[in-house]
């Protein structure tokens, strides 16, 4: 009688703050995922969701860019403002766990859980602003494992969807210095949006050359282009050399580590765009962080592009910050 209480509870706790005009913000990491499941099956599943979820970056050291904290239902009300929630369970347990996710889920959700057909739910502004709310179910243990088995990189897909969606927010939040984009996209036909917090440091436009950045911690946005490069071959050993030619040149002397460049290919507004990410040092001080770097033809202006992310920001996690300015720069624009 006091778990079905306490259930009701609890239940109440959820879906009362959805129907609230007024939301709290989110609050806490924007990596930890505070995860409600039952002990026994946690300790059955952790490393496999762990597998498919808890990937790496290095910034130098290597730092996760989601991990899982495990908690009893008992303890959500302490968590529900978590910028990640999810909960886990198998429809054929009895536990305070499975009994609240029957319970809260619409009749047509469980049917599909009991079909086969969908296990993986995921709603974003759930409980609080900028909030990521995931339910992951399946008939039992057995289907709930062959699902992470197959499948269990869609929850890093809903993370990250999540993620970009609070950070434009937060970004954003504030203020943007849309006067300041359209002054660059009027002198040198190329824009991105731009923060309030972010201000010109060089801009020299015979050297092809704009930095940007800001402090606390220390971020830097570095636009290098040439014009009519539409025959230049464009790999990574090309990508190195001009990150290694401005880090000398332009960014005080400092040079990168090859041996941890990694490359990869995201999408940009339907733009393809190479990018090279690895870690930065400086030859005398006691200096470095993680690196970004995007480079790509324009066939609008006739121009390669190659735009950099430096950051640093000794003795704090790296990768959000790392990430924050990716997604800024995937604003970039050359037409409007």
């Amino acid at each position: 009688m006091k778990r079905f209480i306490f259930i009701l509870i609890v239940i109440s706790l959820f879906w009362g703050c959805e129907n609230r005009e007024y939301k709290r913000f989110t609050k806490g990491s924007e990596s930890a995922i505070v995860t409600v499941v039952e002990d026994s099956l946690w300790k059955d599943i952790e490393d496999l969701i762990a597998s498919k979820v808890e990937k790496t970056i290095r910034t130098p050291q290597r730092e996760k860019l989601f991990y899982f904290i495990h908690i009893p239902l008992e303890k959500f009300e302490d968590f529900k403002y978590a910028k990640n929630i999810m909960f886990i369970t198998t429809l054929d347990n009895d536990d305070s766990v499975s009994n609240f996710v029957k319970t809260a889920i619409p009749e047509r959700g469980i049917k599909m859980i009991e079909s086969g057909s969908r296990n993986l739910f995921n709603e974003y502004d759930k409980i609080a602003h900028r909030q990521n709310f995931i339910v992951l179910a399946a008939n039992n243990e057995k289907e709930l494992k062959s699902y992470l088995d197959t499948k269990g990189t869609d929850i890093f897909d809903c993370l990250k969807k999540g993620f970009i969606n609070r950070q434009f927010d937060q970004i954003y939040y504030k203020a943007e210095q849309k006067d300041l984009s359209e002054q660059l996209f009027k002198k040198y036909g190329f824009s991105f949006r731009i923060p309030n917090d972010f201000e010109i440091l060089e801009e020299n436009k015979s050297a092809h050359i704009i930095q940007l950045g800001r402090s606390s911690p220390n971020r830097w946005i570095t636009i290098y282009w040439e014009n009519r490069g539409f025959n230049k071959i464009l790999d990574i050993n090309w990508a190195w050399k001009m990150r290694y030619w401005l880090g000398k040149n332009i960014m005080g002397g400092t040079y990168i580590e090859k041996e941890f460049v990694t490359s990869r290919l995201v999408e940009w507004n339907g733009r393809s765009v190479n990018d090279i990410r690895g870690i930065w040092g400086h030859p005398e001080k006691t200096m470095g962080g993680p690196f970004s770097s995007f480079y790509f033809y324009d066939g609008v202006t006739d121009r390669i592009y190659f735009l950099d992310i430096t950051i640093w920001a000794p003795g704090q996690d790296k990768n959000v910050y790392l990430r924050q300015m990716e997604l800024m720069l995937s604003t970039f624009y050359t037409k409007k």
